[in-house]
């Protein structure tokens, strides 16, 4: 084989080689920062509250949901108050193709509970409830007020009744509180169950008293402005924190066994007749902002009725509770 051939052979596999290696090593170069990037993000922690709302907005989108707390701020927190309230369970529900961790409904649930603070920011924070905690035997130990419960006439069956009478509408010889009807339809309900009403207000709208449970029809004086003036009531008959107080604290209707996650926990304490408040972390710290009956149960559930989005016999299953939400749980002799 001629010299010149042999050499023009050996050129060109040296170039071959040459050029190979450079592409290697450009595509080390390229891949390289991507792939550090990449073991850098996984070991980041994860940012919920992000992780929440990109959850949450993927679903208003899929549902051509455009609302938000800019341009419509009354609407996105009835919508956020909505996934507290397990209002979409395509998003928060078993089945859910947006949510397909723990860690992803907890997010959400954070997501909802934080953009609904400027909602509940004069709502009284209470810590002060403890948990709820089942002792050694199975039996449940001491609510904080137990031992102090008195025995009232309070008829469940009436109460249960009152609510499916009046759950989707509401009762005229009553105030409305709008979307935050939900302790005055069941201060009706305890009424309708055999707790009488108790004092009086100033003639104008409320007065703030746990000590004390009313809603009257009232003409009220000219300087008496504002939403349901020709109501006066107190706070214990409207507000769910005094509420609690009321029937709890001050005149020891009921047991506050405190609060709980567990909704097997809950089913096995509470009965149709009883109340389950929801608590959602605001801050630091954690208040009471809603109300509920229990009106049914199965082997499987307890069900629920109250105002807000008016809701009969609703399954607790449905309402999440964990790190951001959590459920009070109030019972009647």
């Amino acid at each position: 084989m001629p010299f010149e051939y042999t050499q023009s052979l050996h050129n060109i596999k040296h170039f071959l080689q040459s050029f190979f290696f450079k592409i290697q090593f450009f595509l080390a170069c390229m891949i390289f920062p991507f792939s550090t990037l990449a073991i850098s993000d996984s070991s980041q922690p994860v940012d919920h509250n992000l992780l929440g709302r990109d959850i949450v907005e993927s679903f208003m989108l899929s549902k051509g949901v455009s609302f938000n707390k800019q341009t419509d701020n009354k609407r996105y927190m009835t919508f956020m108050r909505g996934i507290l309230l397990g209002e979409y369970p395509e998003l928060t529900g078993q089945n859910s193709v947006y949510v397909k961790s723990q860690v992803e409904l907890n997010a959400v649930i954070k997501f909802a509970s934080e953009e609904l603070n400027p909602v509940f920011q004069d709502y009284p924070v209470n810590n002060s409830i403890p948990e709820v905690k089942p002792n050694q035997s199975g039996l449940i130990l001491d609510g904080f007020n137990q031992g102090k419960t008195v025995l009232v006439n309070y008829d469940r069956n009436a109460a249960i009744n009152y609510a499916y009478a009046w759950w989707d509408k509401r009762n005229p010889n009553y105030p409305d509180f709008g979307e935050n009807d939900c302790t005055n339809f069941i201060s009706q309900a305890m009424v309708a169950g055999g707790f009488s009403l108790v004092g009086s207000g100033d003639g104008c709208r409320d007065e703030a008293t746990r000590t004390e449970f009313y809603a009257n029809a009232n003409t009220p004086p000219w300087w008496c402005q504002g939403s349901n003036r020709h109501w006066e009531w107190s706070t214990s008959w409207s507000v769910v924190d005094t509420f609690r107080a009321y029937f709890a604290d001050e005149n020891n209707f009921a047991t506050v066994l405190g609060w709980t996650t567990d909704r097997k926990l809950t089913k096995s304490l509470l009965s149709p007749g009883d109340i389950i408040q929801l608590q959602k972390k605001q801050g630091s710290g954690w208040i009471i902002y809603h109300n509920m009956l229990v009106t049914k149960e199965d082997s499987k559930d307890l069900y629920l009725t109250y105002h807000a989005f008016n809701r009969k016999d609703k399954p607790l299953s449905e309402i999440e509770a964990g790190e951001d939400q959590r459920y009070i749980l109030v019972r009647f002799p």
